[in-house]
């Protein structure tokens, strides 16, 4: 019974955080940003704009700048030939 609690409490905890990353990865955000995200759209709104987090570019693109553009290693991404510089990603603006 002790074993079941423990697994069952970790399958929770994990599994919460696992969903949580994958939506960051969705929306191409860090945790960061996030929460800047949350205070932008707060600002939008009070002024009566709308929001958009710049660097969402879609979910497949989003997903394959994060793991590659090979669905195959998405369960596994061991692969970072995708890699670039670390300096400059794609926007809204870029890819519109």
């Amino acid at each position: 019974v002790f074993c079941g609690t423990v697994m069952l409490a970790l399958c929770l905890i994990l599994g919460t955080l696992l969903g949580w990353h994958i939506y960051l990865i969705i929306h191409n955000m860090t945790t960061i940003e996030y929460h800047e995200g949350i205070r932008a759209a707060w600002l939008a709104k009070k002024s009566g704009l709308s929001y958009r987090h710049p660097f969402d570019v879609g979910v497949y693109k989003n997903i394959s700048l994060v793991l590659g553009s090979n669905m195959l290693t998405w369960l596994c991404p061991t692969a970072i030939s995708h890699l670039k510089d670390g300096t400059s990603f794609p926007t809204v603006r870029h890819t519109s």
